[in-house]
């Protein structure tokens, strides 16, 4: 397995499971804003870190005294404890509740706690509202639309990598997931109408270790397949290293959804030909703002949206991805090399 995906193992014992919490004051005379962090995975260089980074630094800056607990369940699936750490933030009386949703719909009853609570919630990684039938109120929603990521996805590959009937495997998350139904299946849709053809869909469980198994069995059932679409970053990590084990890099290719630092360092690396790139320290900045212009009074907006676009080339991961983010590559003293010599052009 490759280095980059063993020191994120390393780091997830460190940081991450449902007993796990992270807890970062920020001292000053006023009374500090405790605020309840609780993403559906947390380690510094994914997504959910990325955003806490940010989140933390534009309080700072701001110079908002606060007190922020993040923790995260031990397995990307398991619904249930989430909603039990989202409970506990409520019993310990934060002042706001940053939740990355497992399940866009099993996390409704915790919302629901919240409210009940008067705790205000953002939902990250999400930007559509829950229906008014949910019964909850989110005070803003920072994110993006997963099938509108499935669908730049589903289009980029069809014009650049695949021609009508070429194999294709999918790794999605979980059964009846939304934001995986959502990544996959739109993408999935346009491959079969540009004339590709789905061989194969296989739930990863969001697991690189999974994905990696469920990888070799594609390999040897479906000889002929093109492409292996994994619908995060670690099943993609988990598909790239299976391929390559195979000795297929190059040959099957492999696309990601996230751009967090190990999947970019496999993009810079050729192990996964591409991903789609959302800013996650925009959304912490997002975050942020919602909750200051909460403490003002001020109307917070409900939405904070996040762009999309498809990382292929290591021009492109030099020129999309924040220097904040590249610092944290393995490949950064090479990418910095590199920025620093256009500078002097």
């Amino acid at each position: 397995m490759r280095k980059s995906v063993i020191a994120l193992m390393i780091a997830a014992c460190l940081v991450i499971g449902i007993s796990a919490s992270l807890c970062v004051r920020a001292t000053a005379e006023k009374k500090a804003i405790k605020i309840g962090f609780a993403p559906s995975v947390y380690e510094l260089t994914d997504y959910f870190g990325q955003a806490a980074i940010a989140i933390q630094q534009s309080l700072t800056d701001a110079g908002i005294p606060f007190e922020f607990i993040a923790r995260a369940a031990e397995h990307e699936a398991d619904v249930a404890s989430q909603i039990n750490i989202v409970e506990d933030m409520v019993t310990l009386g934060v002042d706001y509740i940053v939740v990355g949703p497992i399940d866009y719909w099993g996390i409704v009853p915790a919302i629901k706690r919240a409210n009940k609570a008067g705790i205000p919630v953002i939902v990250i990684n999400y930007i559509n509202p829950h229906p008014p039938e949910c019964g909850i109120d989110a005070l803003a929603y920072c994110g993006y639309s997963h099938a509108t990521g499935g669908r730049i996805t589903g289009e980029w590959v069809a014009d650049n990598l695949l021609k009508p009937g070429d194999e294709v495997a999918m790794m999605l998350g979980e059964p009846g997931n939304k934001a995986s139904d959502e990544r996959g299946l739109t993408a999935a849709r346009i491959w079969e109408d540009r004339g590709m053809k789905i061989v194969y869909t296989h739930y990863g469980y969001w697991e690189a270790t999974q994905a990696y198994d469920g990888t070799e069995r594609i390999l040897m059932g479906y000889p002929n397949v093109k492409l292996i679409y994994g619908v995060n970053s670690a099943m993609a990590m988990g598909v790239a290293n299976a391929v390559h084990s195979a000795g297929l890099t190059g040959k099957v290719h492999v696309i990601g959804f996230g751009c967090v630092t190990s999947e970019l360092d496999m993009i810079w690396e050729g192990l996964i030909t591409a991903a789609i790139f959302r800013d996650a320290q925009s959304s912490g900045r997002d975050m942020a703002d919602a909750i200051m212009r909460h403490l003002r009074g001020e109307p917070v907006p409900k939405q904070y949206e996040l762009d999309m676009v498809m990382i292929h080339t290591q021009e492109d991961v030099l020129k999309c991805i924040p220097v904040e983010q590249l610092k944290f590559m393995e490949n950064w003293p090479e990418i910095e090399k590199d920025l620093k010599a256009r500078k002097k052009l």
